[in-house]
């Protein structure tokens, strides 16, 4: 069998029918999981590894339908009321255990009551899921909460923990599951992707975002329909060239052309939120109602439109939202290693962003282990600006 990202893996799993419900790509992986569950064999506690937006929580969702279906034991069908309940995150016999506490972390009460929870489960199906995303939020108190129940499992209770990050996974959590690493998708299984997620934006949109992406499905689906996303790359050149300029280029002032970038960035990153939360809001209120009223979202957009531009006149002040501030430091991560990636393969960078070609290979891995290390950063401090200029001053630094 050809490693798992080749092109025949790529065409295997788009021309043949996912071996669990939902999920497209990552063959090999599925297989071994399959023959696993046929055996009895499954680990109780799984690890799910690898970059962000490649289908782990889809994949986990997968599997538990594989582990909860009665008309397709093993596999899932997809079809039957229990799959399209687990394929919805609505069936009681799957939970999910994700961050609501400060800085992003899973809060200990919510870990006290998920192991509450699955003391007593299964509760319809004859077994029972906990997926923790991710797993590297849990603190020592949270994991700590869980520890005995992951070590120590109820029959039927299956833990899957979805992670970027292994080494953030807490060691005492880590040596009681087993780490499974998925790879990047093909370029054709992402377009697949897109096109059933998104029929409706542009051809051209679609393939930026699969070309932007390498191989991670949910970052390719972010930048095809992000509409922050001009304004994140032009916040990028800037940054690119205040790292240069080192302490001076970073601390300009807020007027500066960085943090003008900065501040035009989390304005639009709040309008898109805005948006969604209208557009949802519409969705909701149509559902109620039973009907869906098209003119009534267009008027809720509208509205949502002018306030996002009445808040963009206040971005400059330090009241800016943490949220959006830490997705736009995010972006900013995942876009500039995009960047250094494309230059290690001797090919062009991202459109309008500085080339990188003074800057040697080895210096451009150092710079990757920087910015794998932003979304840690951010996700502990509330200072981002703080966390951004550091991290600024880092890639600006050459070795000795």
């Amino acid at each position: 069998m050809p490693p798992e990202g080749t092109d025949d893996t790529a065409h295997s799993a788009l021309s043949e029918s996912p071996r669990f419900p939902g999920v497209l790509g990552h063959t090999t992986v599925q297989g071994h999981l399959a023959r696993a569950i046929a055996r009895g064999q499954l680990h109780h506690a799984l690890i799910l590894m690898g970059p962000r937006g490649i289908g782990k929580e889809t994949l986990a969702r997968g599997l538990a339908c594989a582990l909860l279906c009665r008309a397709r034991p093993g596999l899932g069908c997809g079809e039957c009321s229990i799959c399209r309940r687990v394929l919805a995150r609505n069936h009681p016999d799957l939970t999910y255990l994700e961050p609501s506490g400060a800085g992003g972390s899973i809060a200990v009460a919510d870990a006290r009551a998920c192991q509450i929870r699955q003391a007593s489960a299964p509760y319809e199906a004859d077994a029972h899921v906990i997926v923790i995303d991710p797993a590297d939020a849990l603190g020592g108190a949270s994991g700590n909460a869980l520890l005995k129940s992951i070590e120590e499992p109820r029959p039927g209770v299956h833990w899957i923990l979805l992670t970027t990050n292994l080494h953030g996974v807490l060691p005492t959590i880590l040596s009681r599951a087993l780490p499974i690493r998925l790879g990047r998708l093909d370029d054709a299984v992402v377009r697949a992707i897109l096109g059933r997620a998104l029929p409706d934006v542009g051809e051209d949109r679609r393939e930026m975002g699969t070309l932007l992406a390498e191989g991670s499905a949910g970052l390719a689906i972010e930048l095809a329909r992000d509409e922050a996303l001009e304004r994140c790359i032009a916040l990028l050149a800037q940054a690119i060239g205040a790292a240069r300029r080192g302490p001076a280029g970073v601390f300009a002032g807020d007027r500066s052309p960085l943090w003008t970038a900065w501040r035009e960035a989390v304005a639009a990153a709040v309008a898109v939120k805005e948006r969604a939360e209208a557009e949802e809001k519409a969705a909701a209120a149509a559902a109620n109602a039973g009907a869906i009223k098209v003119s009534s979202a267009k008027r809720k957009n509208t509205t949502s439109k002018a306030a996002s531009k009445k808040k963009s006149k206040k971005s400059g002040s330090s009241k800016e939202p943490p949220a959006q501030q830490r997705w736009v430091a995010s972006r900013l991560g995942e876009l500039w290693t995009l960047h250094l990636r494309q230059h290690l393969r001797n090919k062009p960078g991202l459109p309008g962003v500085p080339e990188l070609a003074d800057r040697p290979a080895k210096q451009l891995v150092a710079d990757l282990a920087v910015l794998r290390r932003l979304d840690a950063r951010i996700r502990g401090n509330a200072n981002v600006r703080l966390i951004v200029e550091q991290t600024l001053l880092d890639l600006g630094a050459r070795p000795a």
